[in-house]
């Protein structure tokens, strides 16, 4: 737990600022070593003060999760605990991209907004130098996609793109088949 701390206080001096002509939706879609430090001060009441009521509530053996509708048709996922409702990760999306979407970005060329076309709602974390960024995007084949960027010119543009077959958080093989194929929409 040491690491991932020294790793925060590394990361989130930078969190959030983009100078490039980024429009996040959200400030939510963080890479999951920083989600699980983040979920510890966050519960199921504070999750519904911030976005109102969930629409769906599904209660499984390890954990309970809740869906939300958003108002530009995204929706909001919540995992939490079973016992005390703390939050255990949460995701904002509209549909869950395939891995052939990413490859098909080229490293050196591709720019964070053509990223965002593929995952709206991802969020870019800055180092402390300003200068290089990292997005995750989970994937429907409950794989993960971690971008790497660099800054030429005040853009983002990919530095480099690495999978993981196994989204370390579950996400997606977390969420019942009827919740899912609602995310597989192309």
């Amino acid at each position: 737990m040491g690491v991932v701390a020294l790793l925060l206080c590394i990361m989130l001096p930078g969190a959030g600022k983009v100078h490039e002509e980024i429009t996040l939706h959200n400030e939510i879609n963080s890479p999951f070593l920083y989600r699980i430090i983040m979920s510890f001060g966050m519960s199921k009441d504070d999750v519904d003060s911030q976005f109102g009521k969930p629409d769906i509530v599904r209660k499984e053996q390890d954990y309970t999760y809740e869906i939300r509708e958003m108002a530009d048709g995204s929706k909001l996922v919540s995992f939490f605990h079973p016992q005390g409702g703390y939050l255990l990760d949460q995701w904002r999306l509209s549909r869950l991209p395939e891995r052939s979407e990413f490859e098909a970005l080229v490293p050196g060329e591709t720019h964070a907004l053509d990223v965002k076309r593929i995952d709206p709602y991802f969020k870019l974390m800055t180092d402390q130098t300003q200068e290089t960024a990292t997005s995750e995007h989970r994937l429907r084949d409950s794989g993960l996609a971690t971008i790497q960027y660099k800054k030429s010119r005040d853009r983002w543009i990919v530095d480099s793109i690495q999978y993981m077959d196994q989204d370390p958080s579950g996400f997606v093989s977390k969420l019942r088949a009827e919740d899912r194929a609602a995310f597989w929409t192309s």
